[in-house]
């Protein structure tokens, strides 16, 4: 029999060798050494205002002219920062909160304008969706890298008219180098504190007058530091795993299987990603695999802290896009197939699973086709329109299993008895048709109208328009007035996933239960709507300042139960004391605002200064109920963050420091004050990064990364944090960790 240990080795040995393999293909055939290439970051801030981006209007513009609040991050930014995955983009960005280790299957949740879930946002590669394809839960870590990237684009405010389902809150796209952009091998590696490595290569090669090849990939993996070591109050020195009683909040427990005393929650990702470019024709794959701890943020004592309690998620995305011009209309026609699957070893070991190690499933899968077409009748007006179809394919997560389930036709047994825990297989189609006109008025005036429709066999139809105007009353002044808006599909997991236990007080003979959450396959789409005033200010060929104010309405909130329409009754056969199900209840507005400065000067070849600054602002209100005339302050959210940081080139040094300020955070939970209901809080934190580069030699570059220089005690959202006893209040961040590595071009 395999241990957990031996997988997680086994994985770990996949992802080292699925890089080392890109490594000795550059080998083989790369060149000679040649100095880094150029900083693919604009000198002034009107080259800034004239990167193109593709992802507001589905074709390439100027980041000025694009109707949408976009924000780009560059190559040259990514590896100055010392960025290894897209959520170290986002935890830069002011309108971002990104919360770690406070959910077992969100181990990262993001809140973007006051709006929090990982779920709402729509994550692109190289415009192919790489997100769950059926929106079941899907860690955003080192599983989706940025070493590769050319640019990363983030889309803020809602966009369903162009992207369909869950393009909630915003959409980010990860645009890959191309083999012009990175010729030859670029390898790296890295080592740090408490177990941390991260392997990345990459290699593009032309196979012909216009065919090329780019393959990358990426293994992370950590041992993490143990935090029962920084936070000794939370942990009281693991007693529960060194007796082996834990005193749960029912009593105490007791595992029969082997707990071990040390605090050890491994995480893991690698990924892995080709694209082959023949003329028009671009062949592409990504998979990426993260194995993330379950454990998190539960108290010591109802929970285990050892390696087995894991999820272990896959991820597999295969894509054709074939573009052609015909006449004045460019074509655009892919076909794309996405897989997603929750490893049958997966599972939970706390106090829900009476302190036994749980074993969840969960799988699903897309096929989508879609045709483009972008015309331009007059050099004023683009006209973009097309279709799509996508056929899914999904196996919600189930109840907490005795063991692994062998197969897809074999359903497992509920924990603790030996009911069987039927599959919930669905099969749905959802058809779109979407068309956009931009029309430039004038040279300081255009106009962009869009609108999408959908029809999903699951949820019925949808429809979603957007407009936006974009003006330049002087040569140095850019206003947006944007409108848009999305639905939110209701999830599989939302709809269908089950959760509880039953208990036998006669061997087996008979069951009972205290609590079963059941499916509602009745949910509606959540459905979102956002105004926003975008304004860009050019101060000079060096400053540049930029100020966005939104406010959006959402409507069919889904709540994962509300206590006044639960009840007792039975499941499958047996008697339940508390049954609940998730609901479509309330409707909330959120509002707010960012006001950013970005500073841009070049002191010659090899020295340049880039600074940037974002104070972002988020508030809102919450209606419980659709009847509701009391409402409540939008929770699990921090109204007030800010950004600084600083990229410096000099000579043979990159430097770049990052400071976070995240004001104080907003619970779900609730309590009385001043003789009102209202949220309880958690203290807010500082944070300081710190990114150190030299190039040692031609191709060779030596750097050093400080993650919370400070070595702050600080924590983040868990959002059930005072409504389960079993929880910390706010999960604990990791202390100061320092990383040294290098990185190799050969070309």
């Amino acid at each position: 029999m395999h241990t957990h240990s031996d997988r997680l080795q086994r994985h770990r040995r996949a992802g080292a060798r699925a890089v080392l393999a890109v490594m000795l293909l550059g080998v083989a055939a790369a060149g000679h050494a040649q100095t880094r290439p150029p900083d693919l970051a604009a000198s002034t801030i009107e080259d800034l205002m004239n990167i193109l981006v593709t992802t507001a209007s589905r074709g390439p513009e100027g980041i000025g002219a694009a109707p949408a609040r976009v924000q780009v991050v560059t190559a040259a930014q990514i590896e100055r920062r010392g960025y290894r995955s897209v959520l170290d983009v986002l935890k830069d960005l002011a309108d971002f909160k990104v919360d770690l280790a406070g959910d077992q299957d969100y181990p990262a949740e993001v809140t973007v304008q006051g709006t929090r879930g990982t779920s709402r946002v729509v994550l692109l590669l190289d415009g192919i969706r790489v997100s769950s394809p059926t929106n079941e839960p899907l860690p955003m870590v080192s599983n989706y890298p940025v070493h590769n990237a050319r640019q990363v684009e983030i889309v803020y405010g809602p966009a369903s008219a162009l992207y369909g389902a869950d393009a909630f809150s915003a959409v980010i796209n990860i645009i890959s180098k191309d083999v012009a952009d990175a010729p030859g091998l670029t390898a790296a590696s890295s080592f740090g504190q408490a177990g941390l490595s991260n392997q990345t290569a990459s290699y593009g090669v032309r196979l012909g007058a216009n065919v090329s090849l780019m393959v990358s990939g990426q293994f992370l993996y950590d041992h993490q530091p143990d935090l029962s070591r920084s936070y000794p109050d939370d942990f009281q020195g693991l007693q529960a795993q060194q007796s082996g009683i834990f005193n749960t909040i029912f009593g105490p427990m007791t595992s029969s299987r082997a707990v071990s005393p040390a605090y050890d929650i491994p995480l893991a990702a690698h990924s892995v990603q080709a694209r082959l470019q023949a003329g028009g024709l671009v062949l592409a794959l990504f998979q990426s695999r993260s194995r993330m701890p379950t454990t998190p943020a539960y108290t010591p004592d109802n929970a285990v802290y050892n390696a087995a309690a894991f999820n272990d998620n896959r991820l597999v995305v295969g894509s054709g896009t074939y573009t052609r011009d015909i006449g004045r209309v460019t074509s655009t026609s892919t076909l794309m197939f996405s897989r997603h699957e929750l490893d049958p070893q997966s599972g939970y070991w706390n106090v829900y699973s009476n302190l036994e190690k749980s074993f969840k499933y969960a799988y699903g899968s897309v096929a989508k086709a879609e045709q483009q077409l972008s015309w331009k009748p007059a050099p004023a007006i683009t006209i973009t329109t097309g279709g799509t179809f996508e056929h899914f394919f999904s196996i919600p997560q189930g109840a907490d299993l005795n063991a692994p389930i062998q197969s897809q036709d074999a359903p497992g047994t509920i924990l603790d008895t030996n009911i069987q825990d039927d599959f919930v297989k669905l099969r749905y189609n959802n058809t779109g048709l979407f068309a956009q006109v931009q029309y430039a008025m004038t040279p300081r005036a255009a106009l962009t109208l869009g609108v999408r429709g959908d029809y999903n066999t699951r949820f019925g139809g949808t429809f979603n328009p957007r407009l936006g105007l974009v003006l330049r009353p002087t040569d140095t002044t850019t206003v947006k007035v944007l409108y848009g808006t999305a639905f939110l599909a209701p999830s599989p997991y939302q709809s269908y996933s089950h959760y509880g236990s039953f208990v036998s007080t006669d061997g087996g003979k008979t069951y009972a239960s205290n609590y079963w959450h059941l499916p509602n396959p009745n949910l509606k789409p959540q459905e979102k709507k956002t105004v926003e005033i975008n304004v860009l200010q050019s101060l000079g060929p060096n400053v540049q300042l930029s100020g966005s104010t939104f406010y959006s309405r959402v409507a069919h909130l889904i709540d994962e139960a509300d206590a006044d329409q639960s009840y007792s009754g039975f499941y499958l056969g047996w008697p339940v004391d508390y049954i609940d199900f998730a609901v479509n209840e309330g409707h909330a507005v959120t509002y707010g605002g960012t006001v950013g400065l970005d500073y841009v000067r070049a002191f010659g070849s090899d020295r340049r200064i880039e600074l940037h600054a974002g104070a972002a602002f988020a508030n809102g209100r919450e209606w419980e109920t659709d009847t509701a005339t009391l409402s409540l302050p939008i929770g699990a959210m921090s109204p007030v963050q800010l950004r600084f940081g600083a990229d410096f080139d000099w000579g043979l040094w990159r430097v770049a420091p990052r400071l976070s300020v995240v004001g104080t955070q907003r619970l779900l939970a609730t309590a009385m004050q001043n003789g009102s209901l209202e949220r309880r809080t958690l203290d807010g934190y500082t944070t300081v990064d710190v990114n150190i580069r030299r190039t040692l030699y031609k191709g060779l570059d030596g750097f050093v990364t400080v993650e919370n220089a400070l070595d702050r005690r600080y924590r983040t959202i868990n959002a059930r944090a005072y409504n389960n006893p079993e929880e910390l209040i706010g999960a604990p961040q990791n202390p100061r960790r320092v990383s040294v590595g290098f990185s190799l071009r050969v070309r």
